[in-house]
């Protein structure tokens, strides 16, 4: 995609790992057109998929931007494992947030600083999905 300033369409361009496999980049470059859900096997690389869009991405939502990304886990333990990743093949500002930290409860002042800190922000829903 070229910059259309009449459309508000911008470029992204792939920012690929040297080790992603045919199939991931196949599904970065869906994710980048489309709005696109992966559904793969556990261990197959959806995390690397995810981590090279964020890279893709990064430039929106680097602070002081208001755009952030998201990604949604049952599990509080993945939760940190998803974080550390991208942490790891990023330079973005991960949050980190699941029921037992009382987010349930923060008010809107809580909620405004976490966005003001983090550009990703990972959410363990362990129940309610």
């Amino acid at each position: 995609m070229e910059i259309d300033t009449h459309t508000k369409q911008q470029e992204i361009t792939c920012d690929v790992l040297p080790f992603a496999r045919s199939y991931q980049l196949e599904a970065l470059d869906k994710a980048i057109r489309e709005n696109t859900i992966v559904y793969l096997e556990t261990g197959s690389g959806k995390t690397l998929i995810a981590i090279m869009l964020l890279r893709s991405y990064a430039h929106h939502l680097r602070k002081p931007s208001p755009f952030i990304a998201v990604f949604l886990v049952p599990q509080v333990v993945l939760v940190s494992q998803q974080a550390e990743a991208v942490k790891m093949h990023t330079n973005l500002k991960v949050g980190m947030y699941w029921g037992d930290m009382g987010v349930d409860y923060w008010d809107a002042a809580t909620w405004k600083q976490e966005t003001e800190k983090y550009e990703v922000r990972g959410f363990a829903f362990v129940s309610g999905l």
